[in-house]
């Protein structure tokens, strides 16, 4: 009971506190991605303060530039400016739903469904909304890099006080911290590429076939390509859907399903795992749940650092008898016995 209480109020100080949490969560992944390089340019002398300055300007550029490019984009698309020769949503959607109704190959009565479907979807508020939650990181951005700062400058007084703390375990305790840093690194930095790669090549196919909004739909894949499942899924919706809208036949459409399928199922399906291995140590039915309760709890920021805080507390709990067990139940599997 206590267990059950202590979980309740956990997550409802997870909700209550969500605009001061976020932000700090951000930043220590942040800062945990970029302790590799700040560690690597400290062997040709080049000081912390210096190369944490350099790194988190790039940042704040890239984050700024590319959210200009992309907010253009969506504007365009939600019909908000008047492009010449582009389809805004409202258009798109009513073009897809003529495209739907002339194909006499859907099973009778499951076409309309499919219209009835379009036509109760509000896919403006989606866009808008996804948009909106790239905005909102945007204004908080400087609370994150405020942060960083902060956890940069304390990162090895911290790391004494964690190990001063822990007293007789301070070397589990000093073991926990190395795992949740080398894990949690790996599979963000590996996560980075294959979402870059999986995000280039579908953008690469949408710009050869001249599909409207092909960056969006490039930046949507790379962003939701951090969602693990069900973001490759979402990536591939509004692609297919335009392509349908605007191509007379079916050959673009099948031209994009399948290179969104193959695209993520080699990268996602094979290359991925070969490169995390067993880093992150967590059950595939671990990692959709916890897309599912984050998700719930922080709405779709809480969807990307799913797998970061689950991998996180299941490491935590794995260094306390009390709690092994349920570190052993979000793992891939048992422990292996030794011969």
């Amino acid at each position: 009971m206590v267990g059950i209480i202590a979980t309740i109020l956990v997550g409802w100080v997870l909700i209550a506190g969500a605009s001061i949490l976020q932000p700090l969560v951000i930043a220590v992944l942040l800062c945990n991605v970029l302790q590799p390089v700040v560690r690597a340019l400290a062997r040709y002398r080049i000081p912390s303060w210096a190369t944490v300055i350099i790194l988190l300007g790039l940042l704040l550029y890239a984050l700024i530039t590319g959210g200009n490019l992309v907010y253009a984009e969506v504007r365009a698309f939600v019909g908000e400016q008047g492009v010449t020769g582009t389809h805004g949503i409202a258009q798109l959607k009513e073009q897809l739903i003529d495209r739907i109704q002339s194909y006499d190959l859907l099973p009778d009565g499951f076409g309309d469904t499919i219209i009835n479907f379009i036509q109760g979807l509000d896919l403006t508020s989606i866009v808008v909304n996804l948009a909106g939650t790239v905005r909102d990181f945007m204004l908080a951005l400087f609370l994150v890099v405020l942060y960083m700062i902060f956890i940069f400058a304390e990162q090895t007084v911290f790391r004494r006080k964690i190990l001063a703390v822990a007293e007789s375990r301070g070397h589990d305790a000093g073991g926990a911290l190395h795992s949740i840093s080398h894990r949690i690194q790996r599979y963000l930095g590996v996560k980075t590429v294959t979402s870059l790669a999986t995000a280039v090549l579908c953008y690469s196919v949408l710009l050869y076939l001249n599909l409207p909004y092909a960056l969006l739909f490039g930046f949507m894949t790379y962003l939701l390509n951090y969602i693990p499942t069900f973001g490759s899924f979402a990536a591939a919706i509004l692609p297919i859907a335009t392509a349908l809208a605007t191509r007379e036949g079916l050959t673009d459409p099948i031209i994009v399903a399948a290179t969104y399928v193959t695209v993520n199922v080699s990268l996602g399906s094979f290359l991925e795992p070969r490169l995390l291995g067993r880093e992150l140590n967590l059950s595939p039915l671990v990692v959709i749940l916890s897309v599912v309760v984050w998700a719930a709890l922080w709405g779709i920021t809480g969807t990307f650092l799913a797998v970061p805080l689950t991998a996180t507390a299941q490491i935590i709990l794995s260094y306390f008898d009390s709690t092994h067990g349920i570190a052993i139940l979000l793992s891939n599997g048992p422990p292996r016995e030794k011969s």
